[in-house]
């Protein structure tokens, strides 16, 4: 049986419960049954987050500190969506932005909710082919480093859990899943 938000609760009284020029608090009531109880949750625009794979075959994830949890980052370049913006332009834009890069082709690998508990902010999932590297221009507070690896090492580093960011991971098995990059290493599915 599915059951529509209706049958588990309803939501309404939605208000800003914080606002930044980046994000949105919101802050709801929720009734489920009798009974009501307040939720908050990040509400994003969206991001879109794109898997370069160059002219030579190597996969280049960005090095870059987070605040959030204090420490370097494995990622691919990935940003949020702008409002007058479609994910694949902001892919685009965040390739350029992120590691000077130009791509032939954009494959769309799919979209995720990155942490449906607390945000309804949705990743969508690229990968860049036939990327061409040029000048990055990123923004002045990303501390970035710019790290090519071969389709293996990007593999190993997101089987081994060394990729702790959800969606790169996610992205760089599925871009293999689909024979999207060139892998030597065994397929261990």
């Amino acid at each position: 049986m599915v059951r529509t938000e209706a049958d588990v609760a309803e939501v309404f009284d939605v208000q800003p419960a914080f606002e930044s020029p980046w994000l949105t608090v919101h802050k709801a009531t929720v009734r489920r049954s009798a009974d009501l109880s307040t939720w908050y949750y990040l509400d994003h625009p969206g991001c879109a987050l794109v898997l370069p794979v160059t002219t030579d075959n190597r996969i280049v994830l960005i090095r870059v500190w987070r605040v959030s949890v204090r420490q370097w980052c494995h990622e691919a370049p990935a940003g949020r969506i702008e409002p007058t913006e479609e994910p694949i332009e902001a892919a685009r834009r965040e390739l350029r932005e992120e590691i000077g890069g130009d791509c032939t082709e954009l494959v769309h690998l799919g979209t995720v909710l990155a942490s449906s508990g607390s945000s309804n902010e949705r990743v969508h999932l690229y990968v860049g082919r036939n990327v061409r590297l040029g000048q990055a221009s990123p923004d002045p507070d990303e501390r970035i480093e710019v790290v090519a690896m071969t389709p293996d090492q990007a593999l190993d580093l997101a089987r081994s859990g060394r990729i702790e960011d959800a969606p790169t991971a996610l992205a760089v098995l599925w871009a293999h899943e689909r024979k999207l990059l060139h892998a030597t290493m065994c397929d261990a599915s």
